[in-house]
C-alpha cells in the first residue's frame, strides 16, 4: 500500500507542478496578445487551476500526510514542519492564488467587452504570479523537509 501511496503522490506533483509550468509559459505567449486570446489564455489558467492545481494540492496534502502518519506519527519534529508547509500551501492557494486567478480571469473577459485591457489586470495577475510562487516554493520546501527530515537530529536517513 506504502508503494501506492508515493506513485498517487508523486502523480500530484506531477498535476501541481506540471500544470504550473504550463500555464507559465501560456502567460508567457499572452504578452502582447490580443484580448480575446487574452482572455481565452486566462481561461484556460482558471478551468486549469480548479481541475489540475487544486486536486493535485490535495492529492500532494492527503497522501503526503497519510505516508508520514502511518510511518512516524504526529510527534516527529520534521512531519509537524510538514504538516505546517502544507497548510500553509493549501491556505495560500485558496485565499490567495485562486482568487487571483479569478480575479485576473473575469478583468481579461471585462477588457475584451470594453476593447482595451483594464488596468486593474495587472495587479490581479501579478498577485496570482507572487502567490503562485510562493505555493511552488513551500511545496518544494515541504519536499525537502519530508526527504531530508529536516527537523530531526540526524539527517542523513
Amino acid at each position: 500500500m506504502f508503494r501506492g501511496l508515493k506513485l498517487v503522490h508523486f502523480g500530484g506533483l506531477v498535476i501541481f507542478l506540471g500544470s504550473i509550468l504550463t500555464f507559465i509559459v501560456i502567460s508567457a505567449l499572452l504578452e502582447g496578445a490580443s484580448l480575446e486570446n487574452i482572455a481565452f489564455g486566462r481561461k484556460v489558467i482558471s478551468t486549469g487551476t480548479n481541475v489540475l492545481i487544486l486536486p493535485g494540492i490535495w492529492v500532494l496534502a492527503v497522501t503526503g500526510i497519510w505516508m508520514g502518519y502511518k510511518r512516524y506519527g504526529l510527534k516527529r519534529r520534521f512531519f509537524q514542519i510538514k504538516l505546517l508547509l502544507l497548510t500553509l500551501v493549501v491556505i495560500n492557494a485558496y485565499v490567495f492564488v485562486v482568487p487571483a486567478v479569478t480575479s485576473a480571469t473575469e478583468i481579461a473577459v471585462r477588457s475584451v467587452a470594453q476593447g482595451q485591457l483594464l488596468p486593474q489586470y495587472k495587479d490581479a495577475y501579478m498577485q496570482e504570479s507572487i502567490f503562485g510562487a510562493v505555493n511552488v516554493l513551500l511545496t518544494m520546501a515541504a519536499a525537502v523537509v519530508g526527504v531530508w527530515k529536516i527537523g530531526t537530529k540526524s539527517t542523513d536517513g
